[in-house]
């Protein structure tokens, strides 16, 4: 018998292997002749593309959709990653089973059947907050539905964890957060299976230990990689730190990989397209750049570049305490200075050593709102959250220019406390981000 061997990277691929015998011990003949492979395709929107891999004898082809080929007698290998139905603001992700679990072999003159079913990912096609001060759960999650214009809708999920703070997706929908309190673990991984519904979570992978506890604030925000690291900004010790997917795999607690150490008031993350780390100090008022070269070992050096913002004439101050930080399709980079969200651009990106700018556009919002994280969704629009009980959006056309701004949709839920990181799962594809699905 052969095994189904089970694989991912940067996706979700299974294959059926394709060599050896056929399950019946007989082994797959190969001949002159031709068979005909049916494959079926399930579970996904009809608009939606497989892009299912076929490879063996006759090379390789891919399909769109159920199928039926005339292919040369002997073994096949079938293999499909994450596909993403279309949507607006957030898509819905699918992960594929494949069928039969033994090798398939197309014999001549014989049709050969395989199916490729797709199951919706249960933490996808939602727009989650953590959620402080009150509200229903630490956790919640809308449904990208929900989130189309104003109103007053609740949760789609309400989940209890061991988690309120920062928050980032991994490639196969599972939700790395940040733990609320001393009593949680510091870091822990939320199942993308457990987030369909509301309840309580239980987390399946836990990081504690090491520079990730020993004072408070312990870790405020996360971020993934291009090579699937998690970054972890620590508050109390003024690092930041790196585990490998290896010691992602189980709990404990690891040594970190690396760790960028004498920083001041490390808060969020973001990579760009280069694979640059880019923190926001909200303790320095800055934010800087570690070069990719930088971030494979140790270090207690400067940041490669840090930027001083201020705001334009006539009155010239800092732009103070930034936190969330977040790339748009363009390469801008959005920082959210203390409810001030300002635009970098680049230009403004480019360079070394510490440069003071002016941000080009500057957006303020009302006295009350209290954003934290920054996220962009399919459309381009930059959701953050507001006062206690709302969280918002700010369109694509309000993104280019300076002013005091409302969002144009805006989310009151009874079931919100205040809203504070937010993420979701696919990230579009033209994002630099580790969870981004074509």
């Amino acid at each position: 018998m052969h095994r189904l061997i089970v694989s991912s990277l940067l996706g979700l691929t299974l294959f059926l292997a394709a060599c050896g015998s056929d399950g019946d011990g007989s082994g797959c003949p190969e001949s002159g002749g031709n068979g005909m492979l049916q494959v079926s395709v399930t579970g996904l929107p009809g608009s939606t593309s497989a892009g299912v891999k076929v490879q063996g004898r006759g090379g390789t082809q891919t399909l769109t959709g159920s199928q039926t080929l005339s292919l040369p007698a002997g073994a096949y290998s079938l293999s499909q990653e994450l596909v993403a139905a279309s949507h607006p603001l957030v898509r819905t992700a699918y992960r594929p089973e494949i069928s039969p679990s033994s090798p398939v072999c197309v014999r001549e003159g014989k049709t050969t059947e395989a199916t490729v079913a797709f199951f919706p990912i249960p933490s996808s096609g939602k727009l989650w907050t953590s959620n402080g001060s009150g509200g229903t759960a630490p956790l919640l999650g809308f449904a990208a539905d929900l989130l189309g214009a104003s109103g007053n809708p609740a949760a789609t999920v309400a989940a209890t964890t061991g988690g309120s703070e920062g928050s980032a997706f991994d490639h196969d929908g599972n939700l790395w957060v940040v733990g609320g309190t001393t009593a949680d673990p510091p870091v822990l991984r939320i199942p993308a299976s457990s987030l369909g519904a509301s309840g309580k979570k239980t987390a399946d992978v836990t990081l504690t230990g090491g520079p990730l506890e020993g004072g408070f604030p312990r870790a405020r925000a996360l971020a993934f990689d291009p090579n699937g690291n998690l970054w972890v900004t620590v508050g109390f010790n003024d690092k930041i730190v790196r585990y490998t997917p290896d010691q992602l795999a189980t709990s404990g607690s690891p040594t970190p990989a690396v760790e960028l150490t004498s920083l001041k008031g490390p808060s969020g993350l973001a990579f760009d397209s280069a694979g640059n780390l880019w923190v926001a100090f909200t303790g320095d008022d800055r934010v800087a750049r570690y070069n990719a070269s930088r971030l494979t070992t140790s270090s207690n050096a400067s940041p490669d570049l840090v930027l001083q913002a201020e705001t334009p004439p006539p009155v010239i101050g800092d732009l103070s305490a930034p936190s969330g930080l977040a790339f748009d399709a363009a390469g801008n980079l959005w920082v959210n200075y203390n409810g001030t969200l300002a635009r970098l651009t680049p230009a403004d990106q480019s360079g070394s050593g510490t440069v003071t700018t002016t941000p080009a556009v500057q957006i303020g919002l009302s006295v009350t709102a209290l954003p934290d994280g920054l996220v962009f969704d399919e459309s381009g629009n930059l959701w953050l959250a507001l006062s206690a009980g709302k969280f918002g959006r700010l369109g694509p056309g309000q993104l280019t220019s300076s002013g005091n701004k409302a969002p144009e949709v805006i989310i009151s839920s009874a079931d919100v406390g205040y809203a504070g990181w937010f993420s979701l799962y696919p990230a579009p594809a033209n994002l630099p981000l580790f969870h981004r699905l074509p």
